[in-house]
């Protein structure tokens, strides 16, 4: 049984912490092509309300343009060079001696 008038014990509260680079990931997009978003002032990384709008936005947009299950986030540089090397024989590319 609680006393009454009793307080709970201090409960610090919790803070979260993002940079450019975790919105920048989360669009899909460089940290160069954020600073310019940022400069033409569709983004205020210091106001968390634009950072979500930007992102629900950006998002949305992704979609629209592609597929409806595809993430925002971009597709890696390995994977896109993976996809170039198929070949419609698919027939792995010849291997040329490195020369030093």
């Amino acid at each position: 049984m609680s006393r009454k008038g009793l307080k709970h014990p201090y409960k610090p509260k919790r803070e979260y912490k993002y940079t450019l680079k975790d919105i920048a990931g989360l669009a899909g997009m460089t940290r160069n092509a954020l600073n310019v978003e940022k400069v033409r002032g569709k983004i205020d990384p210091g106001d968390f309300g634009s950072v979500i709008t930007f992102l629900i936005k950006r998002i949305i947009g992704k979609r629209l343009q592609g597929d409806l299950f595809t993430s925002a986030a971009r597709v890696t540089k390995g994977a896109r060079r993976r996809k170039s090397r198929v070949h419609a024989s698919e027939k792995k590319p010849k291997k040329t001696a490195r020369r030093k």
